[in-house]
């Protein structure tokens, strides 16, 4: 027979479920919203999106356990998150400059880059639902890892809404401009990681605020991207 866990995520796992069934809407909402506004999805370039955006994520990994190993947990956690702006920023570049030829096959691989994050998002987050209902040694201490970063808080699901589409916007910008000036790199390289790690630094304790820093940062990112493409 087993301890009483120290904080009954069953509750919280039901909650979390729902989060996670909420954020494909981002992609279905912005998907929505671009064909509106520019016309009929292109499958190709939204699956090179998709292609682009699990290539950094495998990109990543190496970095991730050489850290994991020699730095421990929390350091690797931060050495990750600054590594993301590299991952994803040169190989939407190298994305942009072998495979895209349009502003229309920018826009769409921008939004299949996001897309498919969106979708590794929400079952990530059904993971986490899962193993909170579990009450084996190693599940206990995950939760307790997720409890002592802040995971375990309670959130509408529309914050991981909002989170997802200023995501999305900001993936859609950032495609655009390389695909406008590719030496933009210079620029959405650094502000990716920063915009990475100042949403892990202060999402737990100004949620309010670090979404709509978010959110304006998506929308200018995006205007730019825009801007200097739209034909």
């Amino acid at each position: 027979m087993t301890d009483a866990p120290a904080t009954d995520f069953v509750p919280l796992a039901a909650r979390t479920r729902v989060n996670a069934l909420v954020l494909p809407a981002a992609a279905l909402l912005s998907g929505a919203a671009l064909w509106l506004a520019f016309g009929s999805p292109l499958p190709v370039p939204a699956l090179l999106g998709d292609a682009g955006w699990l290539l950094a994520l495998v990109l990543r990994q190496p970095v991730a356990l050489a850290a994991s190993r020699f730095f421990g947990r929390e350091r690797a956690a931060t050495i990750v998150g600054w590594f993301s702006g590299p991952a994803e920023e040169l190989v939407r570049l190298a994305l942009v400059l072998l495979a895209l030829r349009s502003f229309d096959e920018a826009l769409w691989a921008g939004f299949g880059w996001a897309a498919v994050e969106v979708l590794l998002v929400a079952v990530n987050v059904l993971v986490i639902a899962d193993l909170m209902t579990k009450d084996d040694p190693k599940s206990r201490q995950a939760q307790q890892i997720l409890q002592d970063q802040g995971m375990t808080t309670p959130q509408h699901p529309l914050w991981g809404l909002l989170e997802r589409l200023s995501a999305t916007a900001l993936h859609l910008g950032f495609t655009l401009l390389l695909f406008a000036q590719p030496w933009l790199v210079l620029l959405t390289l650094p502000v990716h990681s920063l915009t990475n790690m100042l949403a892990v630094r202060f999402a737990r304790t100004h949620l309010a605020l670090t979404e709509a820093a978010l959110a304006a940062a998506g929308l200018a990112v995006l205007a730019a991207g825009l801007a200097l493409t739209l034909p």
